[in-house]
């Protein structure tokens, strides 16, 4: 089966050069050095004395965190049959979450990161529970129902960080700095950003690797996806299986706020940067949904990412080529699966 989404994923990552090919053209910057600029911006060579391979790799494991587990969040609710555009929001309220169990007094030191990451990651299965519960008793759509709901946390939490959890020595709308003890450490003392969160996702990446194809919840959850009358033709808890599903996608959104609160920004602000959400779409898709995949989803899509605003700041190239090209891989992969689904219906 692996195997089998390896060409699809290679012919995506040929359209994601040839779109970023085009769009270099059409901003009228040379392609050659746009090109030099961009693997530059993704890895740090070749190295200069303003910018080296330590501020690329800080810049690139830090959203590859983040969209690993933005993706995996996608990627399972896709697996039981759901689209969970939700991603977003369950970043938000995770991380806002976060930010207030990471200021609690009187948690003892040593469980206030697992405590810290444990509610931010309660807190983004909550918020996706309402529109799995409104698809599975109501037949609400859940693309709609998560749509809406990101808009409800977006707001919800700005109004939450200005009226109630506000840092009170300052004006800024934003929370306190999380306690010492409910950071998580930097991966070398060189970067700025990119944190032990990695770890957390490469362990959920196998986690979940194992669970969907080795265990009997994974198979029922895989089987509710692909053919929903079938599976509970053969017994398979349908109703049981996309609800846990999709709690545990919100689950991994939220987690992802939760540690780029406790491993990068240690507090939550209006404006935090809840587009991972929309990101980890892309990274699933292009992933075919399989966490073994994931990690080169994430880091191809990170690197773009990291490119693309190095090329802006260098050339002043349009820093929304990134954006662009996220969108044609994902009509590209949404192509292949309209085909593969005419072929075998």
């Amino acid at each position: 089966m692996l195997t089998t989404r390896m060409a699809p994923a290679l012919l995506g990552a040929l359209m994601v050069l040839a779109a970023l090919t085009l769009l270099i053209v059409a901003a009228g910057k040379p392609l050659g050095e746009s090109f030099q600029i961009i693997l530059q911006g993704a890895t740090g060579y070749p190295r200069t004395d303003a910018f080296g391979p330590v501020d690329a790799w800080d810049t690139v494991l830090h959203d590859m965190t983040l969209l690993l587990l933005t993706g995996l969040s996608v990627a399972i609710a896709l697996q039981a049959g759901l689209f969970n555009i939700g991603a977003a929001g369950q970043l938000l309220v995770g991380a806002l979450a976060a930010a207030w169990a990471g200021t609690l007094p009187g948690v003892p030191e040593r469980l206030h990161l697992p405590f810290a990451l444990l509610i931010g990651a309660a807190a983004g299965a909550l918020w996706a529970f309402v529109p799995v519960w409104l698809k599975v008793r109501r037949g609400a759509h859940e693309v709609i129902s998560t749509i809406m709901f990101n808009y409800i946390a977006l707001y919800l939490t700005h109004w939450l960080v200005t009226e109630y959890l506000k840092d009170p020595a300052g004006d800024a709308p934003q929370t306190a700095v999380i306690a010492e003890a409910a950071k998580l450490p930097l991966l070398s003392q060189e970067f700025l950003s990119a944190n032990w969160g990695l770890g957390i996702a490469v362990l959920s990446v196998l986690g979940l690797w194992l669970t969907l194809y080795r265990t009997v919840w994974g198979y029922e959850t895989r089987a509710t996806g692909a053919n929903r009358d079938a599976a509970e033709a053969a017994g398979a808890p349908i109703a049981r299986r996309m609800t846990e599903a999709m709690l545990l996608s919100g689950a991994l959104a939220g987690l992802a706020g939760a540690i780029e609160v406790c491993g990068t920004q240690y507090r939550f602000f209006e404006g935090f940067p809840g587009e991972y959400g929309f990101d980890g779409i892309a990274v699933a898709l292009l992933a075919g949904n399989h966490p073994a995949l994931m990690p080169v989803s994430a880091w191809l899509m990170s690197a773009l990412r990291s490119g693309a605003y190095h090329l802006h700041a260098e050339t002043g190239a349009p820093k929304e080529i990134a954006v662009v090209v996220q969108a044609v891989l994902i009509l590209y992969v949404a192509a292949v699966y309209l085909r593969r689904r005419r072929m075998e219906g």
